[in-house]
């Protein structure tokens, strides 16, 4: 598995010093939010199903491997499914829900239950990886977005118990995360906020959408700085570090 390579921009995303319009409060990503659960729950499945393929393992171990899983799910499961109750397509919305929920009984199916089961969330995950061609505003696109990075990670743990292939799916979930990437990337510019003082204070704001917006300051006085300097990556970072283009980016750096 991949070492995340863009921990160390989410860490500055964390400490970097960021002004909302209309608020004091910093934009920093949750150490606790449903985002690090996510990522965690990728990493477990992820490991799950390379243990899998590798062969050699009980079918108990895999029953604690999924059991981990599903733990990590639960600490998102209610925000994932705010997002998920969001999606305009009634078919997306009610099998992404379903997957969900039923995932947490994964352990308990019996072997053609459990292949059965395996072939419907994998159509789960890719109708709602098709489905982020159909919307473009940037709230539906996010919440499309969290369905997917959820829904692929159960897929692969289903078909890997199942006992069938993974490969065409991770090379589909690679896709699909790169499109979240692409169709939630933050817009950034440079300004200068009003009113302003001597010497002048740029800002630098990047925005996702909504509330998912971060502005750094920087001001120098005689080759001191007062504030910043500016960061760029450390503020796209925080632009969208609440939002599934985050869990997107660390997936992808995962896969294998």
């Amino acid at each position: 598995m991949k070492t995340r390579l863009l921990r160390g921009v989410a860490a500055a995303a964390l400490t970097l010093t960021v002004l909302l319009p209309g608020t004091i409060q910093p934009a920093q990503a949750n150490p606790d939010g449903p985002n690090t659960s996510l990522i965690d729950m990728i990493d477990l499945a992820l490991s799950l199903v390379g243990r899998a393929s590798s062969g050699g393992v009980t079918p108990e171990a895999l029953a604690g491997m999924t059991q981990d899983v599903i733990n990590a799910l639960n600490q998102a499961e209610s925000a994932v499914i705010v997002h998920i109750d969001s999606i305009a397509a009634a078919n997306v919305r009610s099998d992404a829900r379903h997957a969900v929920i039923e995932f947490d009984d994964i352990n308990a199916f019996g072997e053609e239950t459990l292949e059965d089961w395996a072939m419907d969330v994998t159509g789960a995950a890719t109708r709602a990886a098709t489905y982020l061609d159909a919307v473009s505003d940037p709230r539906a696109i996010d919440d499309v977005g969290y369905a997917v990075v959820t829904l692929y990670p159960i897929a692969l743990v289903a078909r890997a118990r199942a006992g069938f292939s993974t490969t065409r799916l991770m090379a589909d979930y690679r896709a699909a995360l790169q499109k979240i990437i692409n169709k939630l990337a933050p817009t950034c510019r440079d300004h200068f906020p009003e009113p302003n003082t001597i010497p002048m204070i740029r800002a630098y704001t990047c925005t996702v959408y909504g509330v998912h917006t971060a502005t750094q300051l920087e001001q120098n006085w005689f080759g001191t700085w007062k504030l910043g300097p500016i960061v760029p990556a450390a503020v796209e970072a925080a632009s969208y570090a609440n939002t599934s283009r985050r869990v997107a980016i660390e997936a992808l750096a995962a896969l294998p």
